[in-house]
C-alpha cells in the first residue's frame, strides 16, 4: 500500500534555517507511511468537487437536516474545542520554537494528508498538543476531501471482506479509530455529537449512502459498555433523518402499507448496526454475543409492542416483484392458493425460519453469557417471538408447518417456553392447551427426526423442563404429569393410526409411515424415563406403608442382657 516517494520541500515554514542540511524535510520522518494515490485523483469528475486550496470550504446544509442537530464545521470545532478561525500560516504558539507540536496549520494539513489514517490516530495519542492539532485537521474540509479520495481508492482495490487487507485499508474503520482517539477525553454524550457531526459531513460528501458507517460505529464503540453503546445508536440513527422518519412510519402503520419504506429501514439499520454475518451456526461465540448486543440495543430503543414488527422487517423473508423487493408478511401464513409466486415447501420454510430466528438465538446466547445485556430472559424472548407472529396476523395466521418448524429450530429456547406456557394450570382452557402441547411435541419430533434422526437429543431438555414444571405445579406425579405423558402417547398413536388409515399404495405413503414409526421408536427411551420416574415415585410413597403393615411379621431377636466382651467373644470361637 505504501511506497517511497521523493520528498517535497515545504515552502510554508515561517522560520528559516541557516543551511539546507540543518532543515530536514518533513516527509523524511514519515517516508515509510506515505500513501499511494490512484490515478482517479486526476479525473475531472472528482476534481470538480475537490478544491485544491487549503482554505476552509463550508458545506451548505441540506433541507433534510434542518430539523436535526447542526452538522457544520463550526459546530464541530466547538465540540472539539478548536479555534473557530485559525490562521493558515500562523504558529499556534509564537513564543515556542518550530517543532512537531508547533507548526502552521497548513503544514499540519499537508502532513496529515500525506500520512495514512492510522498514523494520524497514533499521533493524536502522543500528547495533548498533538491531539489538538489533529482535532483541528478533522474540523477542516481537507479531512473530508481526503476521506473521499481514500474511499474511492478503497473501492478500486476490490478487497474481500474476509481478507486481512480489507481491515487494514478500510477508510471507515480507520476513521472510526481516529474519532475514538481524538475524543478519548470527552464525555459519551459529546463523543456521540462529534460522531454524528462527522458522519453527516461524510455522508453528504460521499453521496448519501450509509454503507461503511456501521463499521465506523463498531470501531468507535469497541470495548464500550452497553449503556454507552445505546447513546451512540441514538446518534447513529440521526445520520439519515429520512431513515428515522421511515422507521416511525413503518412501525406505526400496518404490515406492508409502506413497501418501499420497509426496505429502506431494513437496508439502513442493517448497514448501520448489523454489518456482519448473521448466521449463528457459522459465527464464533464472541461474534454471536456482539450480534446479540447490537440487536438488543436496537430493539430496546423501540416500544415493546413494536419490537415484533421491527424484528420481522429486519430478518423476515422478502419477495421480488416488478416494482422491486419488499418484505413478505404472508409467507408463513396459511397457504393461499391464489398467491403462488413463491413456492412453499419444507426446505424453504426451514431456510427462511432459520434466518428469522438467528437473532432470537443470538439474544439468548448474549443473555446467558452475562457479559453485556441481561434483559432478554427466556420468557421475554418468547413474548417477543409472539409479537413477531402478531405482526403478521394482518395477512393471516401462521400455518401449523411454520409454527412447528420454528419451535423445532430452537427447541431448548422457544419450544421449552412454549410448553411451560401451555402447561400453566391457571389457564381457563388448561386441558385444551395441554392437548395442543402434546400434539406439538409430535410435530416437533418429526421435524427433528428428518433433520438429525436423533430427536430425543434435542427434546430431552425442553421435555424435562416441562415435566418438572408439572410436578412442581401439582406437588405430585399422579396429576398433570401423568396426564400429559398419556396425551403424548395418545397423540403418537392417533398420528400413526391416521397415516395408516389414509395410506395409499404409493411409495410416499409407505415412507411417511416408516418415518413416523422410526421417529416414535427414537423417542421410546426418553418417554420411558418419564414413565419410570412416575412409577418410582409411587413406589417410594407406598414403601413406608408396606413397612408399617408388615412390621408385625418380622422376627424380633431379643438382645443378650449380658453381652460378652470382645476378647471373650474371640476366645469362644473354635
Amino acid at each position: 500500500m505504501f511506497r517511497q516517494t521523493e520528498p517535497t520541500p515545504v515552502r510554508l515554514m515561517t522560520r528559516k534555517r541557516k543551511t539546507i542540511e540543518s532543515t530536514p524535510l518533513i516527509t523524511d520522518f514519515f517516508s515509510t507511511v506515505k500513501r499511494e494515490r490512484s490515478q482517479i485523483e486526476t479525473k475531472q469528475a472528482v476534481s470538480q468537487k475537490l478544491d485544491e486550496s487549503l482554505e476552509d470550504t463550508p458545506i451548505p446544509p441540506q433541507p433534510d437536516y434542518d430539523c436535526g442537530p447542526a452538522f457544520s464545521l463550526e459546530a464541530l470545532r466547538t465540540l472539539l474545542q478548536v479555534p473557530l478561525k485559525p490562521s493558515l500560516n500562523a504558529l499556534p504558539d509564537e513564543n515556542a520554537p518550530v517543532g512537531l507540536e508547533n507548526m502552521p496549520k497548513s503544514v499540519y494539513s499537508y502532513i496529515f494528508t500525506v500520512l495514512d489514517m492510522r498514523s494520524v490516530s497514533a499521533l493524536s495519542l502522543v500528547s495533548t498538543k498533538m491531539s489538538s492539532r489533529v482535532r483541528g485537521y478533522v474540523s477542516t474540509y481537507d479531512f473530508y476531501r481526503r476521506m473521499q479520495l481514500d474511499h474511492l481508492d478503497f473501492l478500486n482495490e476490490s478487497f474481500r471482506p474476509d481478507d486481512d487487507e480489507f481491515l487494514e485499508n478500510d477508510p471507515f474503520i480507520a476513521c472510526g479509530a481516529l474519532i475514538k482517539s481524538i475524543t478519548i477525553t470527552l464525555s459519551t454524550e459529546t463523543r456521540a455529537k462529534v460522531f454524528l457531526n462527522i458522519c453527516r459531513n461524510l455522508r453528504n460528501q460521499l453521496g448519501g449512502s450509509l454503507q461503511g458507517f456501521g463499521r465506523m460505529l463498531e470501531t468507535v464503540t469497541e470495548n464500550w459498555k452497553f449503556e454507552e453503546r445505546r447513546i451512540m445508536i441514538k446518534a447513529a440513527i440521526l445520520i439519515d433523518l429520512d431513515l428515522r422518519r421511515a422507521l416511525i412510519k413503518v412501525l406505526t402503520a400496518g404490515a406492508g402499507h409502506f413497501v418501499g419504506l420497509e426496505m429502506k429501514v431494513r437496508s439502513g439499520l442493517t448497514q448501520l448496526f448489523l454489518t456482519k454475518d448473521q448466521d449463528v451456526n457459522e459465527m464464533t461465540p464472541k461474534e454471536v454475543i456482539d450480534f446479540g448486543a447490537w440487536l438488543s440495543i436496537l430493539l430496546r430503543n423501540v416500544v415493546e409492542k413494536h419490537q415484533g414488527r421491527l424484528y420481522y422487517i429486519l430478518f423476515g423473508p422478502t419477495r421480488s416483484s416488478k416494482k422491486g423487493e419488499f418484505v413478505d408478511w404472508s409467507y408463513f401464513c396459511e397457504e393461499d392458493r391464489t398467491n403462488i409466486s413463491q413456492f412453499k415447501n419444507e426446505p424453504n420454510y426451514k431456510k427462511f425460519l432459520t434466518a428469522l430466528l438467528n437473532g432470537v438465538r443470538a439474544l439468548r446466547v448474549m443473555n446467558n453469557s452475562k457479559s453485556t445485556d441481561n434483559h432478554w430472559t427466556g420468557r421475554k424472548i418468547y413474548h417477543m417471538f409472539l409479537r413477531v407472529i402478531e405482526a403478521c396476523e394482518e395477512k393471516g395466521n401462521w400455518s401449523e408447518l411454520a409454527s412447528s418448524m420454528a419451535l423445532s429450530i430452537d427447541p431448548s429456547g422457544l419450544f421449552s417456553e412454549y410448553l411451560v406456557t401451555c402447561l400453566d394450570a391457571r389457564r381457563s382452557d388448561y386441558t385444551r392447551y395441554m392437548v395442543e402441547a402434546a400434539e406439538m411435541v409430535c410435530l416437533v419430533r418429526i421435524h427433528l427426526y428428518r433433520w438429525s434422526s436423533t430427536p430425543a437429543t434435542f427434546l430431552a431438555e425442553p421435555l424435562h423442563h416441562a415435566f418438572d414444571h408439572l410436578a412442581q405445579q401439582d406437588g405430585h406425579y399422579d396429576g398433570s404429569y401423568k396426564q400429559f405423558l398419556e396425551l403424548i402417547w395418545r397423540a403418537q398413536k392417533l398420528r400413526l393410526k391416521g397415516l395408516v388409515k389414509s395410506a395409499k399404495n404409493t411409495i410416499q405413503s409407505s415412507d411417511l409411515i416408516r418415518e413416523e414409526l422410526d421417529g416414535q421408536l427414537s423417542m421410546t427411551r426418553l418417554m420411558c424415563e418419564f414413565g419410570n420416574t412416575m412409577i418410582l415415585h409411587q413406589q417410594g410413597l407406598q414403601l413406608p406403608q408396606v413397612l408399617d403393615a408388615n412390621r408385625d411379621n418380622f422376627p424380633i431377636i431379643d438382645a443378650d442382657p449380658h453381652p460378652l466382651e470382645e476378647d471373650e467373644q474371640l476366645d469362644e470361637i473354635p
